[in-house]
């Protein structure tokens, strides 16, 4: 197969689908992910005050939305 079928199809499922991964992606898998930052964070960073943890919130949802769009648009690279 000729590497030009390959892209024209690849975003694409067998039963015509879109193949996106992001438009199959639920709300709820991207707030495990951030919830998965978060724990990480507060392994290394002792921050105790709801203050700090909602700065953590912050940064967690930030990190993750960044990694999301990268990933999307590596798709398209």
């Amino acid at each position: 197969m000729e590497a030009n079928s390959w892209r024209s199809t690849q975003g694409e499922m067998p039963d015509g689908r879109s193949g996106d991964w992001k438009t199959q992606l639920h709300p709820e898998a991207r707030q495990r992910i951030v919830n998965k930052i978060m724990d990480t964070l507060k392994r290394h960073l002792p921050i105790s005050d709801s203050n700090g943890l909602n700065e953590l919130q912050k940064i967690a949802i930030r990190f993750e939305d960044k990694i999301y769009t990268a990933a999307a648009d590596q798709v398209h690279a």
